[in-house]
């Protein structure tokens, strides 16, 4: 196992699925909701995301094939949406007032576990694209084992803030949690301009 590997791959899918900006959330859509439900809540969309993000890491490489879209075009077209995707953290999109604003996305709360816990936070398409990218940049199953490990631990970290979620609220607050899903925005549009960089020196034979 590359350790060199592993720390890139879980650096950055931690940054993208932001498990403390996602417990933020998800105290707030469940601050009504008993122990035991937030938990089972919890454990579903956990489970849920582990399975589109493992579903998206074998098939990613095949169905770029099949479009006939080449690694570099997917790394810049990546680049550009996790690039948004930092965008939104910066700006607050998913701070916890707006999510009790009355123009929330989130006003349905029948599953919340699959929307908007599951997806898009934690495998939206930020993550989808940065696990299909290190998935098709693997040379080997060693390799594509290290990514799906690293990723294996950021869904258990994710899982944890969310069953402390209360916790750490009361720990950062508001103020707290803004500064945080700022930093890690701030990393990710960095991440996501190296991700543009390496795509175009490819697509262009730039040396």
């Amino acid at each position: 196992m590359s350790p060199d590997l592993f720390l890139s791959a879980f650096v950055s899918m931690f940054v993208v699925v932001d498990p403390f900006g996602t417990a933020a959330v998800f105290a707030a859509l469940t601050n009504k909701l008993d122990k035991a439900m937030q938990k089972r809540i919890a454990v579903k969309a956990v489970v849920i995301a582990a399975i589109i993000l493992a579903t998206f890491s074998v098939v990613g490489e095949p169905l770029l094939r099949h479009m006939s879209i080449s690694l570099p075009a997917f790394r810049v077209a990546g680049g550009i949406l996790l690039f948004v995707t930092a965008f939104r953290m910066i700006m607050g999109f998913h701070d916890p007032d707006q999510l009790n604003s009355e123009k929330s996305a989130y006003k349905d709360r029948s599953d919340i576990a699959v929307f908007p816990l599951a997806i898009p936070l934690l495998s939206g398409p930020g993550c989808i694209t940065a696990i299909v990218m290190f998935a098709t940049s693997s040379k080997n199953m060693i390799d594509y084992a290290t990514v799906m490990t690293a990723t294996a631990y950021v869904m258990l970290i994710a899982l944890a803030c969310l069953f402390f979620a209360g916790f750490l609220g009361r720990m950062f607050g508001p103020t707290g949690y803004g500064i945080v899903t700022r930093v890690m925005g701030i990393l990710l549009a960095a991440m996501s301009i190296q991700f543009l960089s390496d795509g175009f020196h490819q697509l262009f034979n730039i040396q």
